[in-house]
């Protein structure tokens, strides 16, 4: 992963995202910005968190799944000593008889772990959707001790293990080829963990582990490399515990419809859409936000989509939770709390985050106007704080409309960095602009390319253009950041890759066409005519 870490302490030379960081790192603000801001104006807000002695755990939520998980490259490139993880959301509702796939399942509870044992050595990032972060979960998800086996680690007996996966919602099968299996041939152990990429197989020789391996589903052969240690989560987030065994009994003759599901699970047999039962059998429902250490912040991007695929969301939950458990009840009362199966609204979140001591941010794109009217007067001051910031107009496939523009900038004192994912497009950018009587080189930070009077180009996730000039008391110098697709990808020739490249290139196209005309395949041979 490439980084532009210097990129932040660039924009904190302007005086209104310095003020934002100050201010929103000990409360709650809602921040009014343009689009693209919103990763560097987060990772500013975690650093300087971390400095304060404030937890440095951030809660992004998103409208969307794809939405996040964007955001959250883009804070890897702006943090990199940040920990990024996703949290994701289940591919079903809750109240629906199927049950999400281990893969999510393992996914959500390892970040969970991970959040209950952050530290504070590094920054945590959690990118979530609406839905994801509004879905109640179950009290006590990471109390289940998982199975830990390390190469040479003794006293680990095979029966034992394969009770505990038992335990853990595994599934025993003759041959592995799904996450959540398991199979046992002799002293093997074949195992597919919930949160890998690859299924295990874990040689034991007596109580030891001799050796554990990832192996191919297709061909069930071993892959190179060894590995040192297997940890395999729950594969289900509705574990069937004594106690979650013994409700299931005591549930069987009230709801006839539900035994044949009631009785395996008192068995301790794991039932597909067992987890539409969940606010009935588990301990209890909690927030997301109870998972986070105590005073972490909530970030809610694009609050305003947020807000209406909350409000969506919750509404064909409830229509069709009601419908379903009726159906299944044939008109009885349902088994589970309709309220407590449904997902939270954006302020029970709010509030659940207050509880726990932490801050809320919004970050919009939409300039509601609030914060000018505070500052003339015309209403009480509240939370709301703009980023003075204007979006940069997009020229797509338009290369001299974009260095014409670029030109420009640089004649009226501004700062220019060129952002791009890959080296090759860099270099293709540097090489246009040197066409175009534009010097410009490539650094290897964004704070060493901001100099004066200097274009610097990087590599690097830049999600939209956006512009931030410094306050009025300060000079005139101004820091600008282009999309990669706004230069047009053309294929790479052999163009120079500077100015002093160009003025070569004359010669060794003459000497080029030399060559050709000297080679054998093009001479002309004249044949002697006969006399």
């Amino acid at each position: 992963m490439v980084t532009v870490p210097g990129i932040v302490r660039a924009l904190s030379q302007a005086d209104s995202f310095r003020e934002a960081v100050t201010s929103g790192a000990v409360g709650s603000l809602d921040y009014s910005l343009v689009d693209g801001l919103d990763a560097p104006l987060l990772a500013a807000l975690l650093e300087q968190r971390r400095r304060d002695g404030r937890p440095a755990v951030v809660l992004a939520v998103a409208p969307t799944g794809r939405r996040a998980e964007t955001l959250g490259a883009a804070l890897q490139c702006l943090v990199p000593e940040a920990e990024i993880v996703h949290f994701p959301a289940w591919e079903t509702l809750p109240h629906e008889r199927l049950s999400p796939s281990p893969e999510t399942v393992g996914r959500r509870l390892a970040v969970l772990r991970r959040a209950a044992a952050h530290d504070g050595s590094a920054p945590l990032v959690i990118t979530a959707s609406v839905r994801a972060a509004l879905q109640p979960l179950a009290a006590g998800l990471t109390d289940a001790d998982p199975v830990s086996l390390s190469v040479g680690a003794r006293g680990s007996d095979l029966e034992q293990v394969v009770r505990r996966l038992v335990e853990l919602a595994y599934h025993r099968v003759d041959m592995v080829s799904r996450r959540g299996e398991f199979a046992v041939r002799g002293g093997i152990l074949d195992a597919f963990p919930a949160a890998a990429d690859h299924p295990l197989r874990i040689d034991f020789f007596g109580d030891e582990v001799d050796q554990i391996r990832a192996f191919s589903i297709a061909d069930q052969r071993s892959l190179p490399g060894e590995v040192g240690e297997a940890v395999l989560l729950p594969a289900r987030e509705l574990l069937l515990t004594p106690a979650v065994r013994e409700r299931a009994a005591a549930m069987a003759p009230t709801f006839p419809s539900l035994t044949g599901m009631l009785e395996k699970m008192s068995q301790g047999i794991p039932v597909e859409g067992m987890e539409s039962l969940l606010p009935a059998l588990a301990e209890g429902i909690v927030p997301l936000v109870d998972y986070l250490p105590r005073g972490s912040a909530i970030a809610l991007v694009d609050p305003e989509r947020s807000r209406t695929r909350a409000r969506t969301l919750g509404e064909t939950n409830r229509e069709f939770l009601e419908a379903a458990w009726s159906a299944a009840t044939a008109g009885a009362d349902s088994p589970v709390d309709l309220g407590a199966g449904d997902f939270l609204t954006l302020p029970a979140l709010r509030d659940a985050m207050r509880e726990r001591s932490g801050v809320w941010w919004t970050l919009s794109a939409f300039d509601s106007g609030a914060a000018d009217a505070a500052g003339e007067g015309l209403t009480e001051t509240g939370d709301d704080l703009r980023v003075d910031g204007s979006a940069v107009p997009s020229f797509q496939g338009n290369v001299d409309g974009a260095t014409a523009h670029i030109g420009d900038l640089l004649a009226r004192g501004w700062r220019v960095v060129v952002c791009a994912s890959g080296p090759g497009l860099v270099d293709r950018a540097r090489d246009v602009m040197a066409e175009r009587g534009i010097a410009a080189r490539t650094s290897d930070g964004v704070a060493r390319a901001l100099r004066r009077g200097r274009r610097g180009l990087r590599r690097g996730i830049a999600r939209a253009r956006f512009r931030v000039g410094r306050g009025e008391a300060r000079r005139p110098h101004r820091e600008r950041v282009l999309r990669p697709h706004d230069r047009q990808r053309r294929p790479r020739g052999e163009e120079a890759r500077d100015a002093a490249a160009q003025r070569r290139r004359p010669v060794a196209a003459e000497a080029r066409r030399r060559r050709r005309a000297l080679h054998p395949r093009n001479r002309q041979v004249r044949r002697a005519r006969p006399a």
